[in-house]
């Protein structure tokens, strides 16, 4: 289902209102939460609205995505926005935070570790954003569809789009992400888009199925809703401008 909010501030409530609601009424809370400029807002009204002595101590948060070769404490890192945005807000130990590390060596093993972790823990709820390309985590235009976590090669959309994390730019040729198959298998998912520079990729992905893009994979689900608001949906039939 398509969910349009008149403002971003709206859609943003709305996204912790989800996130709030989750946290509550599952007895073992596993969130999967997209970093980036679009989930900000959420994040922050979340954290206000947490109760320290409520069932945010039951959280735990695994890792959606990272660059390969770039650490964890690293401006521009997944981990590093993800610790600015929420982490740092929240009353959680750093024992329920599982998160990708980039850098190992084993990649491989590295993706067993968290896919062992989600195995043992499903996701209740994930937040994902949506790339200029119509990525979902690192799961980029033309590859294969994943079901489990995996390494890819970067888009050069990604690769270009990137760098506005990095101060001094940086190196980004792979990703370490969740298979789409691990985010459509969450119990509940939202896919937040926001701005009017999304806006020509939203049409593309409810107007064209022939452009195969990973969003598009994340389409039907009774359990799987986009959540816009109006400038991302300037050019969907109602909204145009």
């Amino acid at each position: 289902m398509i969910r349009i909010f008149e403002t971003e501030a709206e859609l943003a409530r709305a996204i912790a209102d989800e996130m709030l609601r989750n946290l509550t009424h599952e007895a073992d809370p596993v969130f999967c939460l997209a970093s980036g400029s679009t989930p900000q807002k959420s994040y922050r009204e979340f954290a206000d609205a947490v109760d320290p002595a409520g069932p945010i101590k039951s959280l735990r948060i695994v890792s959606l995505d990272e660059w390969v070769g770039i650490g964890r404490g690293s401006e521009g890192s997944c981990f590093q926005m993800m610790n600015a945005d929420l982490f740092s807000l929240l009353p959680l130990d750093e024992s329920r935070i599982v998160f990708y590390d980039g850098t190992k060596a084993d990649l491989k093993a590295e993706c067993e570790r968290i896919d062992r972790f989600i195995e043992r823990h499903p996701i209740t709820f994930s937040l994902m954003g949506v790339g200029m390309n119509g990525h979902i985590g690192l799961n980029e235009p033309g590859c294969p569809v994943l079901n489990n976590s995996s390494v890819v090669e970067l888009a050069e959309t990604t690769r270009v789009v990137g760098q506005k994390y990095f101060k001094a730019g940086a190196k980004l040729e792979q990703g370490i992400t969740l298979g789409l198959g691990q985010i459509s298998a969450s119990k509940r998912v939202v896919v937040a888009i926001t701005g009017e520079h999304k806006a020509a990729i939203v049409r593309e992905i409810f107007g064209n199925p022939q452009a195969k893009l990973p969003a598009q994979e994340l389409l039907g689900f009774e359990h799987i809703d986009f959540f816009l608001d109006g400038a991302a949906a300037k050019y969907l039939d109602g909204n145009k401008n």
